[in-house]
């Protein structure tokens, strides 16, 4: 019986190889995704801050939606209940 790693004595020296490459590989793939993640949160916090300073400075509370990205802004009725004064699209 002959054992596998004997039979190729190159083979197993150039193994090493193939292992490093698809650990390089997938280190570059982990790290694109976790640089996409970030910028995406970041887009998303740019996005917020813009609604709630900048486009409904004037009322006392604001809600961004992200599925629609329209910006809601709303104040207080006589009846102190929240309703929408503003929409506006974000850009």
């Amino acid at each position: 019986m002959v054992i596998w790693w004997r039979k190729g004595g190159n083979k197993m020296k150039n193994r090493w190889k193939l292992t490093a490459i698809i650990f390089i590989c997938l280190f570059v793939v982990e790290n694109l995704f976790v640089a996409w993640g970030y910028y995406s949160l970041i887009q998303d916090t740019n996005q917020e801050k813009e609604c709630l300073f900048e486009i409904c400075e004037d009322y006392p509370q604001a809600e961004l939606d992200f599925n629609t990205d329209i910006c809601y802004c709303y104040e207080y009725s006589v009846l102190d209940e929240l309703i929408v004064a503003k929409e506006e699209w974000m850009r």
